[in-house]
């Protein structure tokens, strides 16, 4: 008895493993990561160690405070009771006109707020006094004209006396609106020190904003300018400014940006500025030679780089990417036609790379199908891939090396890739890798790709896809979708426009056994009723946002009629 116990003992002993709560914290804070803001208000629930663990001001952003029409009201009344769960930390007034109601709510919780953005929200009077302790503040797509009792002086940006954030898009912004606004933001008027910097550039503004940039350079560390029309062609002002910012972070410039101001500008930046992310979306006027002087003054820092348009570049860039290749975790080259695959292995992909974890080629149409495989062999470590319209390299061969190597995938982009079929998901070759081996995939986009059938949605088996993308896949039907609701329960978005097979019992199946799902897209499925109307309502509790444009024969009326009777909660609906 005695040796059977000592066996039972030893037994228990070899098959206990570490208990998830003896994990250190920096384990679960990874863990939680992958967590939305709804999974963490749920986990903070479970014990005194997780609501610690999801206070902590790493998850605060997923936390943003959303303010809009249809919950002021609620929000205000909530606030009032005196006991919220909530932070205001991180607000978003969208949507709204200036009210009474808005004005007391922002008296209540404008102590907290440090970070705003105002949408579509000309509220500028009712936030006047209220907000503090503000730092950062963005306006994004927001206009006066529909407001009369607006006046002209907008807001005063010299009472945040905390700030060291500015955005304003200019999007239907009045000018000279935007233009009061930024002088407001220079020394002499403002003893702030700003550290992060969005703003249009107009030839109306250009003094203000240059010296703008000048009084704050030292410490700006974020600068963001859209270029609505070309500069002129003296740049030493421009120099003078950039000259200064000793301590760029992150560097975004588009738009109108002619050649010479963009070289003198990328000239101008100090070799010693920290310089991690760089954005030159749409510079038409990137030149080779410049990528290769960014990549000699900031191979050690720069982690960021989107090249996506400049159209410039060809393969003699090749040396630029190898020089980057060491430290870039995130490369942008999408439409940069010129570019070739071989060019892309020399630059990215000589050795193995451990380091870049995200790459979009989308509409790169020269890269072959050898090249991009060596790629996929030489980078293990991708998180992020989108080939869009690569159609010469996205093939069988293709997808069979992505799904043998790159098993940390989480987010892979195939649209328009015809090529491909359903082996490619199954298990392509001799020895054969389906996407299953892709255990932590999150999103999957094959828009377009028309040769695949039921047969790929029945190989989804992965329990942690969040967002798939079927659009325009006319081989696809209900039987496929029946399998794909069990598949991958945790689908949050669904997108399945213009599937021509798609019936009102694929509808049901996905909304009764998609318990997650909030956004929902069937336009152009012409074989729909009402019916598939009534499942939503009935069904789909938790989905926030529903397209169905383009449906043939559809009474949008009904349907109208139907989603408001049975589910009031939709926050989006196009019919």
């Amino acid at each position: 008895m005695e040796s059977l116990s000592t066996a039972s003992e030893e037994v228990q002993t070899s098959c206990s493993g570490t208990h998830i709560e003896q994990l250190p914290n920096d384990l679960w804070i990874e863990i939680m990561s992958y967590l939305s803001y709804l999974d963490l208000q749920q986990l903070r629930l479970v014990s005194w160690r997780c609501r610690n663990l999801v206070n902590r001001r790493y998850f605060l952003k997923k936390g943003k405070v959303v303010v809009t029409k249809d919950n002021l009201t609620e929000m205000k009344l909530h606030v009032e009771r005196g006991i919220s769960y909530l932070s205001f930390e991180f607000v978003e007034l969208r949507n709204l006109t200036q009210s009474s109601e808005l004005e007391t709510f922002l008296k209540l919780v404008g102590p907290e707020v440090k970070d705003m953005m105002v949408r579509h929200s000309p509220v500028f009077r009712n936030m006047d006094g209220k907000l503090p302790n503000l730092k950062i503040l963005k306006i994004a797509t927001t206009s006066f004209l529909e407001d009369a009792s607006m006046t002209i002086d907008g807001l005063n940006l010299k009472q945040f006396l905390h700030l060291n954030g500015f955005e304003c898009d200019g999007v239907s912004l009045d000018s000279s609106l935007k233009l009061l606004m930024l002088m407001q933001l220079r020394r002499m008027e403002n003893k702030v020190r700003l550290r992060h910097l969005q703003f249009e550039y107009r030839r109306n503004n250009e003094f203000a904003l240059l010296q703008v940039l000048y009084d704050h350079a030292p410490t700006l560390e974020n600068v963001d300018i859209f270029f609505s029309c070309s500069p002129g062609i003296d740049t030493e002002d421009w120099c003078l400014a950039f000259e200064l910012m000793g301590k760029l972070r992150s560097l975004k410039l588009s738009g109108n940006c002619h050649l010479v101001m963009l070289d003198d500008i990328l000239d101008s930046i100090p070799e010693t500025a920290p310089l991690q992310h760089l954005d030159l979306t749409g510079m038409l006027s990137l030149t080779n030679d410049m990528l290769i002087t960014i990549a000699s003054k900031w191979h050690k820092t720069l982690r960021s780089l989107d090249l996506m348009f400049c159209v410039q570049l060809d393969v003699r860039c090749v040396q630029a990417l190898h020089q980057l290749s060491g430290c870039l975790q995130t490369l942008t080259m999408a439409y940069c036609r010129a570019l070739t695959g071989q060019g892309l292995v020399e630059g990215l992909t000589t050795q193995i790379n451990y380091t870049l974890q995200e790459l979009y080629l989308e509409d790169v149409c020269f890269i072959d199908e050898p090249s991009m495989c060596t790629m996929m062999e030489r980078l293990p470590n991708l998180r992020k891939l989108s080939l869009d319209n690569c159609k010469q390299a996205t093939t069988d061969k293709t997808l069979a090396t992505i799904f043998q190597h790159q098993t940390l995938l989480r987010v892979l982009r195939i649209d328009n890739c015809n090529k491909i079929t359903d082996k490619a998901f199954i298990g392509f070759g001799e020895q054969p890798f389906p996407i299953t081996r892709v255990k932590g995939l999150n999103q999957l986009n094959v828009r377009g790709c028309r040769n695949l059938t039921d047969t790929l949605l029945e190989a989804l088996h992965l329990p942690e896809l969040l967002d798939l993308t079927l659009d325009y896949c006319n081989r696809m039907g209900t039987k496929g979708i029946a399998a794909l609701s069990v598949h991958c329960p945790a689908l949050e978005i669904v997108s399945m426009a213009s599937l021509s097979l798609l019936e009102d019992e694929a509808v049901r199946l996905v909304v009764s056994n998609l318990k997650r799902l909030r956004s929902l897209t069937i336009s152009n499925c012409s074989m729909l009723t009402l019916q598939a109307f009534q499942y939503i309502a009935n069904k789909a509790h938790n989905l926030r946002d529903l397209v169905a444009c383009g449906i043939d024969g559809l009474d949008h009326e009904a349907a109208q009629k139907i989603l408001e009777r049975h589910l009031p909660e939709l926050k989006q609906v196009m019919l």
